[in-house]
C-alpha cells in the first residue's frame, strides 16, 4: 500500500513540473546576434503593409511623411527572392516630388491670376498640364511594379483569405486612391483655367537648398566662422540653423538668407578627421536639409628655447631655464615637468613665456649606528645621491603643457654629462681595501708558517722563564684599582700557561689577540676581562662596584679553568 502511494505521488509531481521541462532540451549556448549590429528583416505581409501605409499618406497629400517612411523602409534588410523592391522606390520617391510640384504650380498660378498677370498664370498652368502627364505615366509604372511584385512574393499562389494576400489587396487600394488623387489635381487644374478667381486648396511643401562654407581645419577653444545660404522657392523666410560638431550641437541660430556663424570647437575635442553638420529645420511648408561637412581639428604647434648644464655633479640640482613661446608671442602659465631619473620637478612660465626650475637627482636616507663607547650608542640620518652611475651622459625631459586648449603640449629631450663623485670614492675605497687584505696575506703567510714550525707546544712540566711585566708609574685606588688588580692576576696566570709573556709595548687587545688561539677554554672571560680593563684604563665614566666583581669573578674563572688542567 506504501509503495502505491509513493508512485502515484512520483506520477503527480511529474504531471506538475512536466511542462517546463522542455527548456532542458535547448541548447548550453543560444546562438544570438550582436542587437546593434542585427538588420531587420520584414516578412513579406509586413512589407506589402507598408508600402500600402506609404501611398496612403501621399493619398491625403502628406508627401513628405511618405518620403520619410519611403526612406526608413530602405534601411530594412530585404530578402535576395524580392530585391526587385530597390527599383520600386525610385518611382516612388520621384511620384511624390511631382505631386508636390503640381500643387505648388496651381497654387502659384492661382496667385497670379488674384494679381492679374494672367499671361504668367496661364504658363504655371502649363507647367502644370505637363507634370500630371508626368505623374500618370510613374503612377503606371509603379502599378506594373507592384503587379511584379506580387509574383515574385507568390501571392496568387495562397490562399484568398491570407494574410499576404489581403496586403496586397490593400496595396492596390492605397494606388488606386492614389490615382485619384492626381485626377482631383487635374480636375483642380482645369476649373483654374475656367474660372481664375476661384480659391483653390493647396498642401505642397517648398524645398529648402543649403549652401556652406567652412574651413578645413580648426583648433579647439579657438572660434571659427561659418558662411552659407539658406534659399526655397519664392519668398525667404527666417529658417533656423543648427551646428553640430560630431554628435554635439555648438550652436543654433535664426537666419534668413545668407548666414556667418562663429562656433567654438570644445577644449576637450580629439586630433583628427571630425564631422561638422550644419541642419536646416523644417518649418511651415518648407522643408528641412542638412550638409555635412568634414573638418580637421589640429593643435598649434609650440616652440621652446630651453638651457641645461653641460657637466652635472650629482650632488647638487639640475638647473634648467628656457622660454616657450608660438610665433614669438609668449605662452604663459604653461606647465613646465622637469625629469630627471626617477625625480621630478614642475613649474610655471611667466608673462613672457620664461621658465627656470632646478630638479634634483634621486636621494638616498641611509641610517648608521655611530658606537660612542660600551654602554651608549648614536644614530645619524646620511643622505646620499641615489645613482649607480659613475661618469657619463644621461637623459633629462622638458614636458610642457600650455593652458590654452589649442596649443599642442611639448616634450624636449636633452642629454647631459654627469659625474659622481659618491660612487667614485666608493669604488676607489672597495679597490684599496681589496689590495690592502690582499697583500697582508700575502705578507703574514712565510711568518705564521716558521712560528708553528719553531714554536713547540707548550708542556705542563717545563715552564718558561716568566718575564714579570714593569711596575705601574700609577698606583689605582678603589674600584678602578680593583678592577686592574682582578686583570694583572688573571694576567699572570694566562703568561704561565701559554708561555707568552706580555712585552711593554703590546696593548691589551693587542695581547688578546695574540694568546687567544692557546687558550681555547678561557678565550671568552678573558676577553671579557681585557674590555673591562679598558674600560677602566681609558673610558671617561664612572664605574660601579658590580664592575669590579665581575672582573674579579673573572679572574678566579681563568684561574680555576687554567690549573684545574692536567700536566
Amino acid at each position: 500500500m506504501k509503495r502505491l502511494a509513493f508512485v502515484l505521488s512520483i506520477i503527480t509531481l511529474l504531471t506538475i513540473f512536466s511542462p517546463g521541462f522542455s527548456i532542458f532540451a535547448q541548447p548550453t549556448l543560444t546562438p544570438h546576434e550582436n542587437p546593434a549590429m542585427a538588420e531587420s528583416s520584414p516578412d513579406p505581409t509586413t512589407l506589402l503593409l507598408t508600402y500600402g501605409n506609404v501611398f496612403d499618406l501621399a493619398a491625403i497629400r502628406q508627401y513628405q511623411d511618405a518620403q520619410n517612411l519611403l526612406s526608413e523602409l530602405e534601411k530594412t534588410n530585404i530578402p535576395d527572392e524580392i530585391r526587385y523592391i530597390d527599383r520600386y522606390n525610385a518611382p516612388s520617391h520621384q511620384l511624390f516630388n511631382t505631386l508636390n510640384n503640381v500643387e505648388f504650380l496651381l497654387d502659384e498660378a492661382s496667385t497670379l491670376f488674384v494679381n492679374n498677370q494672367f499671361s504668367d498664370a496661364k504658363e504655371k498652368l502649363d507647367s502644370a498640364e505637363a507634370t500630371i502627364r508626368e505623374a500618370q505615366f510613374l503612377q503606371e509604372d509603379i502599378t506594373a511594379a507592384t503587379s511584379k511584385l506580387g509574383d515574385n512574393l507568390a501571392v496568387f499562389a495562397g490562399p484568398a483569405q491570407s494574410q499576404v494576400k489581403q496586403a496586397y489587396d490593400h496595396l492596390k487600394e492605397s494606388l488606386d486612391r492614389l490615382r485619384q488623387l492626381t485626377n482631383e489635381l487635374n480636375q483642380l487644374r482645369e476649373n483654374l483655367e475656367l474660372n481664375p478667381q476661384m480659391i483653390i486648396k493647396t498642401s505642397f511643401y517648398h524645398s529648402t537648398f543649403l549652401e556652406v562654407f567652412a574651413p578645413e581645419t580648426a583648433y579647439p577653444g579657438l572660434p571659427i566662422t561659418i558662411t552659407g545660404q539658406v534659399s526655397s522657392p519664392g519668398s525667404n523666410v527666417y529658417r533656423t540653423i543648427e551646428v553640430l560638431l560630431d554628435n554635439t550641437q555648438l550652436t543654433e541660430e535664426t537666419i534668413q538668407g545668407k548666414f556667418s556663424l562663429k562656433i567654438t570647437p570644445p577644449p576637450q575635442t580629439s586630433t583628427g578627421k571630425h564631422g561638422l553638420t550644419i541642419v536646416a529645420t523644417p518649418q511651415g511648408r518648407y522643408l528641412g536639409t542638412s550638409k555635412r561637412l568634414s573638418i580637421y581639428i589640429s593643435r598649434i604647434p609650440i616652440q621652446t628655447d630651453i638651457q641645461v648644464p653641460q657637466l652635472v655633479i650629482l650632488s647638487q640640482p639640475i638647473q634648467v631655464s628656457g622660454k616657450a613661446y608660438h610665433n614669438l608671442s609668449p605662452i604663459q602659465d604653461a606647465t613646465v615637468s622637469l625629469a630627471f631619473r626617477r625625480s621630478l620637478t614642475t613649474a610655471k612660465t611667466t608673462t613672457d613665456g620664461s621658465f627656470t626650475a632646478a630638479v634634483k637627482p634621486p636621494q638616498l636616507s641611509i641610517l648608521t649606528t655611530t658606537s660612542s663607547n660600551f654602554f651608549y650608542a648614536t644614530t645619524t640620518t646620511i643622505t646620499l645621491p641615489f645613482d649607480l652611475s659613475l661618469v657619463g651622459p644621461q637623459e633629462i625631459t622638458a614636458n610642457i603643457t600650455p593652458v590654452e586648449p589649442w596649443y599642442a603640449p611639448l616634450q624636449i629631450k636633452r642629454w647631459i654629462f654627469t659625474v659622481n663623485p659618491l660612487n667614485i670614492g666608493l669604488m676607489l675605497v672597495a679597490f684599496l681595501s681589496f689590495g690592502l687584505l690582499v697583500f697582508n696575506r700575502v705578507r703574514t703567510r712565510p711568518s705564521a708558517l716558521r712560528e708553528e714550525k719553531v714554536i713547540p707546544p707548550p708542556l705542563a712540566q717545563e715552564l718558561p722563564p716568566v718575564t714579570p711585566p714593569p711596575e705601574s708609574k700609577y698606583e689605582f685606588t678603589g674600584i678602578k684599582g680593583r678592577i686592574l688588580s682582578a686583570y694583572i692576576s688573571g694576567l699572570e696566570v694566562v703568561e704561565k700557561i701559554t708561555g707568552i709573556p706580555m712585552a711593554a709595548p703590546t696593548t691589551l687587545r693587542e695581547f688578546l689577540k695574540i694568546v687567544t688561539p692557546r687558550l681555547p677554554t678561557v678565550s671568552k672571560p678573558f676577553t671579557e676581562l681585557t674590555i673591562i680593563a679598558e674600560v677602566a684604563l681609558y673610558s671617561v665614566h664612572r664605574l660601579d662596584e658590580d664592575t669590579a666583581t665581575r672582573a674579579e669573578q673573572l679572574a678566579n674563572t681563568i684561574k680555576e679553568e687554567l690549573y684545574s688542567e692536567p700536566a
